[in-house]
């Protein structure tokens, strides 16, 4: 279908008045555009060339001009972005309700900062980049015009918002060149589906993007069309919504700035902005009082502070619309090949007759490349030629079948998997999708001159990231394998790549290897992440340069912070943070400062009165010590002591385990284990290194007196009784003794279950191993009646969860043997799988009872019994 044919047949009479004011009227040529258009930044560069402005106007925010030269300069590389950081004040949000509904302790009212960031992307083929280059190539004056970043109304977008009534959530980065309201259009939504288009993007790259090379040249009919698409969108929203989401504050400001540009300057002036601004501008222009100059910034007062603007690097990959980009187009390697076939065509003083179109060639191109790429990736399935031939002509096929005057993205897309994918697209295609999206959103990041400047910290992480072999030119994950214990050179990447992962910078994940802080897999040699520089690490690393002039000053600046945080909250329950604090120390290459984590560390650990904070820190202490050489610590004879101290400090807190409620005990079981198994650990480690020596008979004494308390919780009762035993500090004998009294005569079902709890929590298997642990449950159970039975069974099912398949089978053949069933079929019935819900039970016990009942009225009782 032809691009013109495509327009609606009828503009409303409000919008159709505006077309001749577009293009030239007092001579100012408005152009509206898409952001990262290749058709609209052609069809600009043959406009700026044709009418010869004296001022070319851009939207972006005014107090950037000083920006300017540098996208002008020969060594800046796109894709670039500006981004701007403010930190501004914002009051601190009401404490939430405590638990249970109970009111939380007020917090003091009071400010808290936020900072608000901004993107202002700019490639190859934005119609902004064009409209600096070509325009200062020109000789034409250079500005911005849009509301200045400073400006207290982005306050209600970027920063000290909450995220709700369409402001932004602070601390996030956002694209200044946001362009949802297409996305959303009611108009535009209707026209796709009349075309047969999958979605707006696609709607515009049939309209606008597969004109021939001719028609975007014709930059009057180009724009006129781009006009009235863009203003029939806009009709879909109430000036009221145009004003809360700041569309009007701005067009106010930047029609100012316009009739200002007319006021002073002569010669025709150039205005390009986004086409959703356009109709608006041309309404208010004349009729706007001229802005002042230089612009005063409207800053409300205690609210803002002076931005920060930096020229940056950017990358396809943040630039794609499909990974959340707001603005602009899907797949920019896709587009920016494009572009370089059209410069490549534009070159040639006469195209050969019968030369294919740039949509054509970069067709081809990509088909064969992309085939390539899959036969490097997956040589059982690789992409023949004659599939890419295949692809090439079902691609310039559907063009033709479309009406397009090339191959296009969604004709290349529709291609690629009708050809290339064998089955399903959800079946077997080992990422296909996410493959081919990659490849079209292309990896390229941009470069600036040395004058654009940086922060120190942004110059020290790139060295410390190619140090660590991580790529500055190219946004790819790509996995970075370190040799911990034996490699020097490899610790001190790791530390880097720590030290970048705690300032939450983006540039790696961690995805295995040993874990030092849950002190888990200390055995594994390797340490393997996921890493990658893009321009969310500069962002975010700018956002912290006032922290430091490196990563080792940022990182300690956040370390003292939370130190001061752990000592502003007491020390009750604070030794196992500040162990916490030390390891991530070491982690990151802290560790200059070792000597004062380890003073506050022993110092937390003379006050913390929770045993469960303790012993959580005499584990980290063991951890710390077991990977004393990849984490830096070696013979610190500081941590030697604490490891010494860290055994009786817990033992001190063991007592009042004893009076633990119901509802604790499970959590005060697993703090026995724990407890004990820091015992086994301690002991091994002064085998070892005799680096400590504890009194494991303390924990003996304890754990007697908990087994044989009349007053010592249950649970707590039951699990020291079962570490006893498995210990070897107490024989048959004694065990049976503890179990009759538990289960015998006398003893209360909920308590007996609880110390079964205990029991079976510590050592699962002491039911299957021991005859009398088993007869004395049994007898226990006989005794109850059902609603006895209904009311403790939570709690027995409870305690066999730690009970593997094979023991849950073999004690359920013991218990049928104990009533009376040969072992033959009570191994059969054992192996007899039952979906049984508690419901079930509850409604089968409902049923026995309805049956007894009609026996005893039937006269019928014996048979029950």
């Amino acid at each position: 279908m032809d691009a013109a044919a495509a327009q609606p047949a009828g503009l409303p009479p409000e919008i159709a008045a505006l077309l001749p004011q577009l293009l030239g009227d007092e001579g100012v040529f408005f152009v509206p555009v898409r952001h990262h258009s290749p058709a609209c930044a052609w069809a600009l560069r043959h406009l700026l060339r044709e009418v010869r402005p004296a001022a070319v106007l851009i939207e972006g925010p005014d107090d950037l001009d000083s920006l300017l030269p540098l996208l002008q300069d020969p060594k800046t590389r796109t894709p670039v972005a500006w981004l701007c950081q403010a930190t501004r004040e914002a009051r601190a949000e009401p404490a939430p309700p405590g638990e249970d509904g109970a009111e939380a302790e007020p917090e003091p009212a009071g400010p808290h900062t936020v900072t608000s960031s901004s993107f202002y992307p700019l490639c190859d083929y934005s119609p902004e980049w064009i409209a600096v280059r070509e325009g200062a190539a020109l000789g034409a004056q250079i500005a911005l015009i849009d509301l200045p970043w400073r400006h207290k109304a982005w306050e209600r977008r970027y920063g000290g918002g909450d995220g709700e009534d369409g402001a932004e959530a602070p601390d996030t980065a956002r694209s200044q060149m946001e362009e949802r309201h297409f996305a959303h259009s009611r108009y535009l939504n209707a026209m796709a589906r009349q075309l047969g288009c999958v979605d707006h993007h696609d709607l515009w790259d049939r309209l606008f993007e597969l004109r021939t090379p001719e028609a975007l040249a014709d930059w009057r009919t180009l724009f006129a069309d781009v006009f009235s698409w863009c203003a029939m969108a806009r009709q879909d929203y109430e000036p009221e919504v145009l004003e809360a989401e700041l569309s009007l504050p701005r067009e106010r400001h930047m029609a100012a700035h316009i009739r200002r540009w007319r006021n002073d300057v002569k010669g025709p002036i150039v205005v390009v902005t986004g086409g959703f601004h356009t109709a608006e501008l041309l309404r208010s222009w004349k009729a706007a009082p001229p802005l002042a100059v230089p612009a005063k910034a409207a800053v409300k007062k205690g609210k803002a502070t002076e931005p920060d603007a930096w020229l940056i690097r950017y990358s396809f990959e943040q630039l794609d619309a499909l990974n959340g980009y707001g603005a602009g187009m899907p797949s920019p390697g896709y587009y920016q090949r494009t572009w370089e076939a059209l410069e490549a065509q534009d070159l040639r003083a006469a195209p050969a007759t019968g030369a294919a179109h740039p949509l054509t060639v970069v067709a081809l191109d990509l088909l064969a490349r992309f085939a390539q790429q899959t036969r490097a990736q997956d040589q059982t399935d690789a992409v023949s030629t004659a599939l890419v031939q295949a692809a090439a002509l079902q691609a310039v096929r559907l063009a033709e079948l479309r009406g397009n005057a090339g191959p296009g993205r969604q004709d290349l897309l529709d291609a690629i998997r009708s050809c290339f994918v064998k089955g399903a697209m959800d079946e077997g295609t080992r990422g296909f999708t996410a493959d081919l999206r990659a490849f079209l959103g292309g990896t390229r990041i941009g470069d600036v001159p040395p004058s654009a400047g940086s922060p120190p910290l942004i110059e020290d992480a790139r060295r410390l990231a190619r140090a660590a072999g991580v790529r500055l030119d190219d946004s790819t994950a790509r996995t970075v394998r370190l040799d911990l214990y034996r490699k020097s050179a490899h610790r001190e990447r790791s530390r880097f790549l720590h030290a970048m992962a705690y300032l939450d910078a983006g540039l790696a994940q961690w995805v295995a290897g040993p874990d030092f802080i849950a002190g888990s897999r200390l055995n594994m040699l390797f340490e393997e992440w996921r890493a990658a520089w893009s321009p969310m690490v500069e962002a975010r690393l700018i956002a912290l340069a006032s922290d430091g002039a490196s990563v080792e000053a940022v990182c300690l600046a956040r370390l003292l912070r939370e130190e001061a945080a752990l000592s502003d909250q007491g020390r009750g329950r604070s030794a196992s943070a500040a162990v916490a604090l030390l390891q991530r120390a070491c982690l990151v290459g802290l560790h200059a400062r070792l000597p004062q984590l380890l003073a506050m560390l022993s110092a937390h650990l003379d006050e913390d009165a929770s045993l469960g904070s303790v012993v959580e820190c005499g584990h980290r202490l063991v951890t710390l010590w077991r990977a004393r050489e990849p984490l830096g610590v070696q013979q610190n004879p500081q941590l030697a002591g604490l490891l010494q101290r860290v055994w009786p400090a817990a033992l001190y807190l063991l007592p009042p385990l004893a009076q633990t409620p119901v509802d604790g005990q499970e959590q005060a079981v697993r703090l026995l284990l724990s407890l004990r198994e820091l015992g086994r650990l301690l002991a091994s480690l002064g085998a070892q290194d005799n680096t400590s020596t504890i009194d494991a008979g303390l924990l003996v004494e304890h754990l007697t007196r908990f087994a044989a308390g009349a007053g010592c919780a249950p649970g707590v009762a039951g699990a020291a009784t079962a570490l006893l035993y498995l210990d070897g500090h107490w024989d048959d004998a004694a065990l049976d003794a503890v179990v009759r009294q538990r289960f015998g005569p006398g003893a209360l079902p909920q308590e007996a279950v609880q110390f079964l709890n205990g029991m079976m929590t510590a050592a699962p298997e002491l039911l299957l191993r021991l005859p009398a642990l088993l007869q004395g449950l049994d007898a226990l159970v006989r005794q109850w009646d059902d609603a006895a039975f209904v009311a403790h069974l939570p709690d027995l099912r409870q305690a066999f969860t730690g009970l593997r398949p094979q023991e849950t089978a073999d004690l359920a053949t013991k218990v049928a043997q104990l009533h009376g069933t040969d072992e033959a079929t009570a191994a059969t019935l054992a192996g007899m799988h039952y979906e049984t819900t508690e419901e079930d039970l509850h409604a089968g016990l409902r049923l026995q009872a309805l049956l007894e009942a009609s026996l005893q009225r039937d006269g019928l009782a014996h048979w029950i019994r």
